[in-house]
């Protein structure tokens, strides 16, 4: 029997899919599109149901919910999510001594605050949400909703 070299030393050569797959699924790195975001706030007074409704103005009211909707295509079972959320500066007193009496107010810098986690996307979108605490000061906000390590979307809000 006469073999062929060529049958003695099968050689795996995977396609392109197989390649793209192993490459992306392998490492869990997803190539998704944003089809969708928005900010807003959660009316939860109806126990059966939750209603979020698109604003930029969140109501300052303790226990207050509102947060933002993301719609993804081609996510993967889930993703990593990181909030920034930078918060209004607080107005620290410096008292001086001068002539006039007067009380300096400097502000301090503004801070971040960020949050880091899992989200298992339902009908394609994924959803975070943020309550008013019964300390919170008014005034403007920023939010960045960064999805497996890219920027998906920036909300500009503020608190009254």
């Amino acid at each position: 029997m006469i073999s062929s070299r060529r049958n003695r030393h099968r050689v795996f050569r995977p396609s392109l899919l197989f390649l793209a797959w192993a490459l992306f699924a392998g490492g869990k790195v997803f190539a998704f599109e944003v089809v969708a975001a928005e900010f807003g706030v959660f009316d939860a007074s109806d126990p059966m149901r939750v209603v979020f409704s698109p604003a930029d103005v969140v109501p300052r009211r303790d226990g207050q919910r509102y947060g933002w909707m993301i719609e993804l295509r081609g996510a993967g079972r889930s993703v990593s999510v990181r909030e920034e959320y930078l918060l209004p500066g607080k107005a620290a007193e410096s008292f001086t001594e001068s002539a006039a009496g007067a009380v300096l107010v400097i502000p301090q810098e503004r801070r971040r605050q960020v949050s880091q986690r899992q989200l298992v996307p339902v009908d394609g979108r994924i959803y975070g949400e943020w309550s008013v605490g019964p300390r919170e000061p008014a005034g403007p906000r920023r939010l960045e909703v960064i999805v497996e390590g890219r920027l998906a979307a920036s909300f500009a809000f503020e608190v009254r």
